[in-house]
């Protein structure tokens, strides 16, 4: 089995939120993670079977921090993990490798499963330095932690230049990534983590990528907005 991590965004209305749980509650979904607006994550956990993760958390404990949304919190309406460092945030809240450890470290204390995100640009991949950047992503975040707890995080791998395009790379691309992610972690941790794919997974793709048994499971983005299209994608990965 596959894990298959659902990332809503903003896409969503409250009104197509629960259309959305609804037409999905008679399906088991109690081994998919859904991330949805934080403004509805009450309603995933009320109202629906799968497990449930936060798109982002914050870098503090609970306390005087406006607008954020702390680990504590999380913790306390039964998230279960939470995205770090997706690169959405990573461009348009400028996060960096310190603010994202200290996000991984609060997840840490709430026992909440950090997914970490990384991935590179299309000028990055252009210039052939894809390892050299997701190594450094990789590394100045795991490197500032708390070596012991390493096998707690998933990875999610995902090209920028993926992201919504409808273009991915070659399966040997993403094999040969990710192994590299993997042997990464092995030689300079001595650990082993799950690792996701991301951008662009859909319906139409999804059997090609399932040949590629390094791939512990997807992070999808706008595919995880359309009923019938999730469905598909879960039924595919179980």
């Amino acid at each position: 089995m596959k894990l298959v991590v659902g990332n809503q965004k903003a896409y969503l209305k409250r009104d197509e939120v629960l259309d959305f749980i609804e037409k999905t509650k008679n399906y088991d979904c109690s081994e998919t993670i859904i991330c949805p607006s934080s403004v509805y994550l009450d309603l995933y956990l009320d109202k629906s079977n799968y497990i449930v993760g936060s798109q982002d958390v914050g870098e503090r404990p609970l306390g005087a921090t406006t607008g954020e949304i702390s680990a504590d919190q999380l913790n306390s309406i039964g998230v279960a993990y939470s995205l770090v460092g997706h690169s959405e945030r990573r461009k348009n809240q400028h996060e960096t490798g310190p603010m994202l450890i200290n996000k991984i470290n609060r997840l840490f204390e709430n026992d909440i499963t950090p997914i970490l995100c990384i991935g590179e640009t299309q000028e990055e991949k252009e210039l052939n330095v894809t390892k050299d950047v997701i190594g450094k992503q990789i590394m100045e975040v795991f490197d500032g932690l708390d070596q012991t707890k390493l096998e707690k995080i998933i990875i999610a791998y995902e090209p920028i230049w993926s992201i919504g395009t409808g273009l991915i790379p070659t399966n040997e691309e993403i094999e040969d990534t990710i192994t590299y992610i993997k042997d990464l972690i092995v030689d300079k941790y001595d650990k082993r983590v799950a690792v996701l794919y991301g951008g662009s997974v859909n319906k139409g793709n999804i059997d090609e990528l399932n040949k590629i048994d390094l791939v512990d499971g997807y992070l999808i983005g706008g595919a995880s907005t359309k009923v019938e299209e999730f469905l598909y994608i879960m039924s595919k990965c179980e």
